[in-house]
């Protein structure tokens, strides 16, 4: 296996071809035309540009990744925490800020819309964060129709509908389908039906068991929105697999298999303006970690 650049510094950071799937249109018309189309999947999966060990015990579970309108700063959130992380990408993975905006609580997910920090608990629950430069700052919660059973797990920015998209894990033992579900953020309210549904037996289908594979399911655990080609992209770490949607119609563009060895328990998903893709992955067996591929896109 080819050696991985690692950085490692003290305070540092630590969602075919067929698919059955169940789509609305979306709250505000999508942009027709998206910058950039692909015909294969645009990252190599096994060679990342950057590998960041993060070493702060306070992100070894890191749950949520989400970039900030600031170049290579992201945000992470911790699990069973409401807290928020800045963290810098660019000088290897240092915490800049904190922003403690709940003692307690199963956060998975986090997001940054504008001047807007904004975190889902796993039964559904949003909440939004302004002035988070004071402490403490001012947050609002906002109740969905989503249950603890739901599981939310995922949560991404969608600039053409102008709102959040939030993936459920929904029941990982089972085939029940996992829905993504839209948060209007003029209304702060949620749509009632998925405006996509993936199904774990198609992406089972389209990536069959490994030999010495746990025979799981599909269960999101993060989600982005590719900011040149629209794809959605949805991680799981049952299965290890990342699954690709098509904006406009919901279908798996692609399905593919995450080297364990490479990302251990990946948890957060993003992107950079560039269409770089950042992949999170908890501290399984040591340090949670912080990965970066190229996009190799057509320009």
């Amino acid at each position: 296996m080819q050696k991985l650049p690692v950085l490692s510094f003290g305070l540092a950071f630590p969602a075919l071809v067929l698919c059955f799937c169940n789509t609305q249109q979306p709250t505000t018309a999508p942009r027709p035309d998206f910058a950039v189309v692909t015909d294969s999947l645009p990252y190599d999966l096994q060679n990342p540009s950057l590998t960041i060990n993060l070493v702060s015990e306070a992100l070894k579970e890191i749950s949520g990744l989400s970039p900030t309108d600031l170049a290579g700063v992201y945000l992470a959130i911790a699990d069973e925490r409401g807290e928020v992380f800045f963290v810098e990408g660019n000088s290897g993975g240092s915490v800049s800020r904190r922003v403690l905006f709940r003692d307690k609580g199963d956060f998975e997910s986090v997001e940054m819309v504008g001047k807007s920090i904004w975190a889902a608990k796993s039964n559904g629950d949003m909440y939004e964060i302004t002035d988070w430069e004071k402490n403490p700052p001012h947050v609002e919660e906002f109740k969905t129709s989503l249950k603890k059973h739901n599981d939310v797990e995922g949560l991404a920015y969608d600039p053409w509908r102008k709102a959040l998209l939030l993936a459920c894990k929904e029941q990982p033992d089972s085939l029940y389908p996992r829905g993504i579900y839209v948060f209007n953020l003029e209304t702060k309210t949620l749509d009632e039906s998925p405006a996509y549904t993936i199904h774990p037996e198609e992406v089972n289908r389209l990536v069959s068991y490994g030999e010495v594979e746990r025979h799981e399911y599909f269960s999101p655990s993060g989600l982005a929105v590719h900011p040149l080609t629209g794809d959605v992209y949805v991680v799981s770490t049952a299965l290890k697999r990342l699954v690709v949607l098509d904006y406009k119609t919901g279908k798996i563009k692609f399905a593919q298999r995450l080297d364990k060895k490479i990302l251990p328990q990946p948890e957060g998903i993003s992107f950079d303006a560039q269409g770089n893709l950042l992949l999170s992955s908890e501290g399984k067996l040591g340090e949670g970690m912080l990965l970066k591929f190229d996009f190799k896109g057509k320009k």
